[in-house]
């Protein structure tokens, strides 16, 4: 499906510029990386080096009217493999999307981004330094194959609904269900924001459903934002919930220098008749502490600690020093 996505994309903008000899053709690269240095302190699982993780290239095809294209390869990350498969790099289709948008609604098909973090990720501006909450624990994705309506009711309020596949953009269908979402967000003034999201799908027979809520507050000084999410049946098998916490902080010391701090908190249910929770090999707390500087809103490095603490003492807590940095053009 995904490949007849990139045939359609391919068409469409081709039909484009046969409409007219005076079409007006605009549009723009997109490349975005993040690399890092990172030192082990304690001699954990990772390893002390370089990493690569994350490197997008694509275009953003704008023809003239309402309709616009997208095509971004991602270059992925080995530690993302499944066990046993080959140590290497490869690419795939971040997103493969055409959008349609007039006033204040836009509707995109296609491989593209979801909702369930894209606001809250876009909120603290750094996840160039660690992964949302939500990905790291495994209650969502970031982009799936599916269509995204958005509508903007006016300066305060914004709502958006989903259909999606529910697999993720590195899977194929692999079910006949889908995953359906909604999410309500306001922004009050120029300082305050609420998120609410939901969402529900069927796996493997069982009913799973997501819901997030989110507060922020950002000023020229001070940024705040907290979150609490909840996923029912985290693995699809019936009773298997979690549910967790994250916060993130920061102050601008300068203009171009933040010290910021994130702190997520996950947990997990006890099944009738156990005595721990289910996933307390995965239950834990996670913290970053660090200094941002700014070279331009396109350049950013930072460097911080990053630490996992897992619940169960049989896993070894994770000490990071992490030397991260953006480029996005």
């Amino acid at each position: 499906m995904k490949k007849g996505l990139c045939i359609l994309l391919v068409s469409f903008t081709f039909h484009q510029l046969s409409l007219s000899q005076s079409t007006i053709i605009n549009g723009k690269p997109v490349t975005e990386i993040f690399t890092d240095f990172h030192i082990n302190i304690n001699d954990t699982a990772k390893t002390t080096g370089f990493g690569l993780n994350r490197a997008h290239l694509g275009y953003n095809f704008i023809p003239d009217g309402n309709f616009s294209g997208l095509i971004i390869v991602n270059i992925g990350n080995p530690e993302e493999l499944p066990i046993g498969a080959m140590h290497r790099r490869y690419a795939y289709f971040r997103e493969a999307s055409i959008s349609w948008k007039k006033d204040n609604f836009n509707i995109s098909f296609g491989i593209t981004g979801t909702k369930i973090f894209e606001f809250q990720q876009k909120f603290w501006g750094k996840r160039y330094i660690a992964n949302t909450y939500q990905s790291i624990n495994g209650y969502g994705f970031v982009a799936d194959l599916g269509l995204v309506l958005d509508y903007k009711f006016n300066d305060t309020w914004r709502g958006d609904f989903t259909v999606m596949n529910g697999e993720g953009y590195s899977e194929i269908q692999l079910d006949n269900g889908v995953r359906t979402s909604a999410g309500l967000t306001l922004t009050p003034g120029n300082h305050w924001a609420i998120r609410v999201y939901g969402d529900i799908a069927k796996t493997s027979g069982v009913l799973q459903y997501t819901l997030v809520g989110f507060a922020g507050f950002k000023n020229e000084l001070i940024t705040i934002g907290a979150e609490a999410s909840y996923k029912s049946n985290l693995i699809p098998q019936e009773g298997y919930d979690a549910w967790g916490l994250s916060s993130t902080a920061g102050i601008n010391i300068s203009e171009k220098n933040e010290i910021f701090i994130r702190y997520d908190y996950s947990t997990s249910v006890a099944l009738p008749g156990e005595t721990f929770n289910w996933n307390r090999l995965m239950d834990g707390n996670f913290l970053v502490i660090g200094l941002q500087h700014i070279f331009t809103p396109n350049i950013k490095i930072a460097l911080n600690y990053q630490g996992t603490y897992p619940y169960n003492n049989e896993v070894q807590n994770s000490d990071m020093i992490y030397l991260n940095a953006l480029f996005k053009f």
